[in-house]
């Protein structure tokens, strides 16, 4: 969402199909265990918490991260920001979070922000850095971040083209040929980096992939399908899922359907499950505050942390997008909000730092 232009609104995604579900069962192999990667009970908590640049972690952001902690009164086990191509890995800022028993998570954008223009971007057409990365032009960057990340020796999750099912990234299979291979696309850089970072020996690094749910802006044709971006359990750590609830409009003058959390992820979740035995994380939500048939934002977040716990049993980490940005996401848009995280996350289902 960090680089998102584009609005999000309500369409159910198009899932696998019978043909898709054979091509999932033939690009799957040696599945990833849930213990292995996500060695905990319950599911842990995460945020994006920095406010303004998202591709840096401003140095009072050990402070940041406390002060988030004493707002809804519980530790947080993992804290994500939006590193670009244009960016080295964080190793600093990775030191002071190990220093906190934070996990590190790293949503690495492929592009160069300086020299992209969202705006002008066409929803159609290839995105050359894609073919770039393919042909090894970037190698001697992607191997020292590489490099720099095994160093670092601790976890770090990295979420990488992640999205990739919408039409607003540069890397979506939308923008990189469409039905004309673009989810192919995304599976081949998807490979080839994530071959680069082993070829390093960087095992600490877990990949996430992620695509988005029901949105306006994602195509239910055929050729978008998730199985059709599947790379393969081999090359899966875990499985995130990001989708919001934008009721009753967005910034941008548009009116938007409520979205409860069932809505936003049931089927996404459903579909994920039928890729391998990994853990999943909803690495991205969010709601406003709204009036909905009797229905608000703090019913909201309680119906959310209820079905997690009861009904989304593979759901390992989730990740509250805390900004006020598009629109107030913040668990503390009003004080009745607060108080329904607050205690939400008393539930000893919610875990904080992994010890």
């Amino acid at each position: 969402m960090k680089t998102k232009l584009i609005v999000f609104s309500s369409i159910l995604l198009a899932f696998t199909s019978c043909s898709t579900k054979q091509k999932v069962e033939e690009t799957q192999s040696n599945p990833i265990s849930v213990d292995s990667v996500a060695n905990w009970d319950g599911c842990m908590l995460s945020a994006y918490v920095f406010q303004e640049d998202g591709r840096h972690i401003p140095e009072n952001a050990a402070e940041i991260v406390s002060d988030f902690e004493t707002l809804i009164e519980h530790d947080l086990g993992s804290v994500m920001w939006y590193p670009t191509f244009a960016d080295s890995f964080p190793t600093a800022e990775c030191n002071a979070l190990k220093e906190q028993n934070v996990i590190p998570h790293l949503t690495w954008e492929l592009f160069f922000p300086d020299s992209v223009d969202y705006n002008t971007m066409p929803l159609e057409g290839t995105y050359d850095l894609m073919d770039q990365v393919l042909a090894g032009q970037h190698d001697a960057y992607i191997e020292q971040f590489a490099a720099d990340a095994k160093a670092f020796e601790q976890k770090v999750l990295v979420r990488f083209l992640h999205e990739f099912n919408g039409n607003w990234y540069l890397w979506s299979g939308r923008k990189n040929g469409a039905e004309n291979g673009g989810p192919q696309k995304v599976v081949d850089v998807w490979k080839y980096v994530v071959d680069k970072f082993r070829a390093q020996g960087a095992d600490n690094v877990k990949w996430i992939w992620n695509p988005h749910g029901p949105s306006i802006d994602i195509t239910t044709e055929e050729w978008n399908s998730l199985a059709n971006y599947w790379p393969g359990s081999d090359y899966v750590d875990w499985i995130g899922m990001d989708a919001y609830n934008w009721y009753p409009k967005d910034p941008w003058g548009g009116t938007r359907p409520y979205r409860d959390f069932d809505n936003c992820f049931r089927e996404l979740y459903d579909a994920c499950l039928e890729l391998g035995d990994h853990p999943i994380m909803i690495a991205e939500f969010g709601t406003p505050e709204f009036e909905y048939e009797g229905t608000n934002k703090v019913d909201w977040v309680n119906d959310a942390l209820s079905k997690i716990k009861n009904e989304y049993p593979k759901i390992k980490l989730l990740l509250w997008f805390n900004i006020n940005k598009e629109l107030d996401w913040r668990v503390n848009s009003s004080d009745a909000s607060l108080k329904a995280f607050q205690e939400g996350f008393k539930d000893p289902y919610f875990i904080g730092k992994n010890e």
